[in-house]
């Protein structure tokens, strides 16, 4: 029988796995309220963490150009939607406070003394990259390697086991958001913050 234009004579292929190991194992749900979240950098922030979302990710393609029509190509470059997050501020402002300094840490914006001024909490150095010194000829420890962190979102079961694991790795915040007050509230409403984090890739381990 004559194929038809654009239709195709191949049959679709089911391998050689039977019908029973093709069965899922597991039968319940993830659930989006059971996760945990370890911020190096920010101790008093990451115990208000209310919202954390595992980041997207977008792969591009190429195109071949044909006489017919343009043949997608997979691509060679991925890129990663931010990790966003919500906290709770607590009464004292200090999770807060802890955010902005960090922020004023990288931007410095009323003076070069600002940058990198802060210790890091965790006193966890990260040497890596070296910055020729124009003045010595040597290479030294980029300063500015201090104002990234990993971050790692524990996945739970809803028995709070560990299943998965995703590391964002050299993070840095880039958006903090702002704080709404109203005296026309008829209950009490806690402040929440939404914050935004770049980083260089993750990684999503099974546990």
């Amino acid at each position: 029988m004559a194929t038809e234009y654009g239709g195709t004579d191949s049959n679709i292929s089911s391998g050689s796995v039977g019908a029973l190991d093709r069965q899922p194992t597991v039968f319940d749900y993830a659930q989006s309220n059971q996760f945990k979240l370890y911020l190096s950098i920010f101790p008093k922030t990451e115990w208000f963490v209310v919202r954390a979302n595992v980041p997207g990710v977008n792969l591009g393609q190429a195109s071949q150009p044909t006489p017919l029509v343009d043949m997608p190509l997979v691509g060679d470059k991925i890129t990663y939607d931010p990790f966003n997050m919500t906290f709770l501020i607590d009464e004292q402002y200090q999770n807060y406070i802890e955010m902005y300094s960090w922020m004023m840490n990288i931007g410095f914006p009323y003076s070069t003394q600002q940058f990198n001024k802060l210790e890091r909490p965790d006193n966890l150095s990260r040497p890596g990259n070296k910055r020729l010194n124009a003045v010595t000829g040597k290479f030294n420890d980029a300063s500015d390697r201090d104002l990234y962190s990993d971050i790692q979102l524990s996945i739970l079961t809803s028995k709070n086991n560990m299943v998965a694991k995703v590391t964002m790795y050299e993070a840095f915040p880039v958006s903090l958001g702002s704080l709404e007050y109203s005296q026309q509230e008829l209950d009490t409403d806690y402040l929440r913050c939404d914050v935004s984090f770049a980083y260089s890739w993750f990684d999503v381990e099974k546990i």
